[in-house]
């Protein structure tokens, strides 16, 4: 594996995100499309009838109902939302969820990532008193399950900042990456040898378009009790600037989430929770049509971008494309700034989600736009460097 460069200056995604007119902006990893109109309608009314107050630390009662009921249709898992200490609270975003495990389990304490990670995991552990590690994925983006072994042995026998957990993201920010049954039972084989915590970050589960399913890490066997899953309706429900979210678990892991939460974010924000309750079981082709319209844009992006010699990883999901930027360009960074100044597109370095130089020639695209903001970069990236 590369060793990292001591002096690597990383990409500041919200930097460049404010450099990039909105008709080229692939860079920033959110959805902007519009908002369900169902929901729209729903907050109005919520917030019109005065329900504008606190709320409990754990959420809105019937949120919690209908996100149980979303786990049980679409993850296999039952969780009861009757125990006690709650086994599912509403988190301002997954973000919140994250803060929450980083102070109630990580400080003084460390967590593994694979990389290429999504820089908030690391961000997030660093703020909160705790260590962030990076364990590097091969260029096709697998791994040994021995080398994972011998990593995080070396790293939970440690004096400072001993392992305590694994962060799985997968499907994957930023590279799409769908853990397979395989990668994810030995994932979980590590964990349980090493008496590790695994945190499960599932935000693109909706997003599959791949012949791997979307496995939670909490349903193999032996791994729901020492499981986080964190997940968020900003991206499938493109609100995310409500800051809405769910963690669930065992109760003995919940519980100090909830209550570290309680202290920093008081409650997530009340009127946005009732109407998303209403509407977020209310349609069962929501999540089908959600998939289909994000096959449909990768297929064209990706199609239209590999003519120009992009190198695409088939990722088995849809929110990103993770792909090697022209043969003839080999820094990811400059080729950005280049394609930024010249067609007005802008994507994010590869480097942004590294310690090491492996990834510095490619590129994560977010696909998350209009059709005609895609069509339009594409256009123009296609004047570009055809030239």
């Amino acid at each position: 594996m590369t060793e990292a460069k001591l002096t690597k200056v990383k990409p500041d995604i919200r930097a460049i995100t404010r450099l990039v007119p909105p008709s080229g902006n692939l860079v920033q990893g959110q959805s902007e499309l519009p908002i369900d109109p169902r929901l729209a309608e729903a907050a109005a009314a919520e917030i019109a009838a005065s329900r504008n107050h606190y709320g409990g630390s754990e959420g809105d009662a019937e949120l919690r109902k209908a996100v149980a009921a979303k786990i049980a249709k679409y993850n296999a898992i039952d969780v009861n939302i009757d125990a006690r200490p709650f086994e599912l609270m509403i988190t301002n975003g997954g973000t919140g969820a994250l803060i929450g495990i980083a102070l109630s389990y990580l400080r003084e304490a460390a967590a593994l990532v694979f990389e290429p990670y999504y820089p908030y995991h690391r961000r997030i552990l660093e703020e909160f008193g705790a260590k962030n590690e990076a364990f590097e994925l091969n260029d096709d983006l697998t791994f040994d399950k021995d080398e994972l072994l011998a990593h995080c042995k070396r790293l939970k026998d440690r004096a400072e900042f001993p392992l305590r957990a694994i962060i799985v993201c997968s499907p994957a920010n930023p590279s799409g990456k769908v853990m397979t049954q395989t990668e994810l039972e030995a994932i979980a084989d590590v964990a349980k040898e090493l008496d590790l915590m695994v945190i499960s970050d599932e935000v693109y589960e909706h997003y599959l378009t791949g012949e791997n399913p979307h496995t939670p890490i909490a349903s193999l066997p032996d791994m729901w009790e020492r499981t986080i899953t964190v997940n968020s309706f900003s991206k499938s429900w493109n609100i995310s600037g409500w800051r809405l979210g769910y963690a669930y678990g065992p109760g003995e892991l919940i519980g100090p989430v909830n209550n570290a939460a309680n202290v920093i974010f008081v409650c997530p924000v009340t009127p946005l929770q009732a109407a998303l309750s209403k509407v977020l079981m209310s349609d069962d082709e929501y999540y089908p049509r959600l998939r289909e319209k994000f096959d449909i844009k990768r297929q064209r992006f990706s199609e239209g971008i590999a003519e120009l010699g992009f190198e695409i990883y088939e990722s088995g999901s849809s929110f990103y494309i993770w792909a090697r930027i022209p043969r003839r360009f080999d820094d990811a960074i400059a080729f950005n700034e280049m394609i930024m100044r010249e067609a007005g597109v802008g994507m994010t370095p590869g480097s942004a989600f590294a310690d090491s130089d492996t990834w510095d020639a490619h590129v994560r695209i977010c696909i998350a736009r209009e059709d005609e903001i895609l069509n339009g970069s594409l256009e123009r990236l296609t004047k570009l460097l055809n030239n």
